[in-house]
């Protein structure tokens, strides 16, 4: 049998042996049988038919240069194909090595078994050679251009990207940079090389640094935001990224990632942010907000023990105020309104607007309820006095309910209910004047101011 027939009609055994070569390989560990396979039969097939041209002619078989070659040939096409899935020059020449020794060896143990005495054919060996060499040179030739190719590309793209790239070693200095990085930060490529997120101007580099460096350790990737002001003062928020390439399953090589604009983007999540939870005429936290924190509110009382006051604040008179000198006045005494509450109490308590002309302010870690009565005292005065607007003098005040959770009850909406009943008990007293919620107050009936 010829060596060209031999390969024809074992080429499943030659492949079942070779990749057992194969999978030494770096690159082939993590590939499956079919993307290891490929294009292998194919390079087989066509080193069988060059064999038997070259057994059934006399002329020495010319080689063609592989530049001249017009059509493409398997051997090509496994060349491009790998550089796509990872491999080195060198992971590509040990494949051919391999498939060389699978052939070699299972035909010598073939003629062994057959004739103890006969020898493969020195010219045959010689062909095969030959043939597995011209294999290698088209593969590893289209390899190093489809390879040169996709430097290219990636070179104009990252030139081109307005996104920043860069790559960073292990002890998380830069190795690399974009020229979009490159000209963020104001400096040239040897300037910045060897440097870290510590030594460039951003307010978030000791997050930045903590997550390259946990991108190290867990092999996983990271992501966050970073804020960038220019010399003009102008901020760019960036949500970065960073990515372990492994060496192998266990090793990080480097660190590379991207960082893209979405300073827009932030913008309008913040205007969207500020429709759904704040009041477009006083900026006060709204309904939605104000349930929010009354309940985290809640929950922190539950924890820690300390109570919390529930105010329910409601405008004396303010329909007639805002009938006698119109909406535009009306809603700038709103907004004053809101300001004069906001300065009675602390940064940590929250005052907010549940629409027309009723605010609640929830005052947290209330040590002594003589506190409550203090700052409910001071908000009712501080309404009392004269609001200046547009020249005119206007006169109103304010009806405060309050209730004390978890002595009133724990749950939202329980003491939003005790609160506002204990307004109306003030407001029924003749207004400008505040109340504590009683359980006696429960069957009151609300009649209007």
């Amino acid at each position: 049998m010829s060596l060209a027939d031999f390969i024809r009609s074992n080429i499943e055994t030659i492949l079942q042996n070779w990749e057992q070569f194969a999978r030494d390989i770096p690159s082939g560990k993590r590939m499956d049988k079919l993307e290891l396979r490929d294009h292998a039969i194919g390079i087989l097939r066509t080193i069988a038919d060059e064999l038997e041209l070259a057994a059934t002619t006399s002329e020495k078989k010319i080689e063609v240069p592989v530049e001249e070659v017009l059509d493409t040939t398997e051997a090509m096409l496994h060349g491009i194909t790998r550089i796509f899935q990872g491999f080195s020059v060198s992971d590509t020449l040990s494949e051919f090595r391999a498939l060389r020794a699978s052939v070699l060896q299972l035909w010598t143990k073939h003629n062994e078994k057959l004739l103890i005495d006969i020898q493969p054919s020195a010219d045959e060996i010689m062909q095969f050679n030959s043939a597995i060499d011209q294999a290698l040179t088209e593969s590893v030739l289209q390899f190093s251009k489809e390879a040169e190719r996709t430097t290219q590309l990636f070179d104009a793209l990252y030139a081109s990207s307005p996104d920043l790239n860069y790559m960073f070693d292990l002890e998380g200095k830069l190795i690399f940079a974009n020229r979009a990085f490159i000209d963020l930060v104001g400096l040239e490529l040897d300037e910045i090389i060897g440097k870290n997120f510590i030594n460039f101007n951003t307010s978030d580099s000791v997050e930045i640094n903590q997550h390259l460096m946990e991108s190290i350790d867990t092999k996983k990737i990271t992501r966050g935001e970073m804020r960038w002001r220019d010399a003009g003062n102008k901020e760019t928020i960036y949500e970065y990224f960073f990515v372990p390439v492994l060496a192998d399953q266990s090793t990080v090589k480097v660190i590379t990632g991207t960082a893209r604009d979405v300073t827009e983007r932030k913008i309008l999540e913040e205007k969207s942010h500020k429709r759904a939870n704040y009041d477009s005429l006083t900026g006060l936290p709204n309904r939605n907000l104000f349930t929010d924190r009354l309940n985290l509110e809640i929950k922190r009382v539950e924890r820690t023990g300390l109570p919390l006051a529930l105010l329910f604040i409601d405008l004396d008179k303010f329909k007639e105020t805002n009938d006698s000198f119109g909406h535009s006045v009306g809603d700038q005494l709103l907004t004053e309104v809101a300001h004069r509450i906001n300065d009675c109490v602390r940064g940590t308590d929250t005052v907010a607007r549940l629409g027309g002309d009723e605010f609640t302010v929830i005052l947290t870690e209330v040590n002594r309820i003589p506190h409550v009565e203090v700052l409910a005292q001071e908000i009712v005065q501080s309404l009392a006095k004269p609001f200046h607007i547009k020249d005119e003098e206007i006169m109103i005040s304010g009806s405060v309910g309050i209730t004390i959770c978890p002595h009133d009850g724990e749950a939202a909406s329980t003491l939003l209910k005790n609160a506002d009943q204990a307004m109306y008990v003030a407001k029924h007293s003749g207004g400008n004047h505040f109340s504590f919620f009683k359980p006696s107050m429960r069957d009151t009936l609300r009649v209007g101011a």
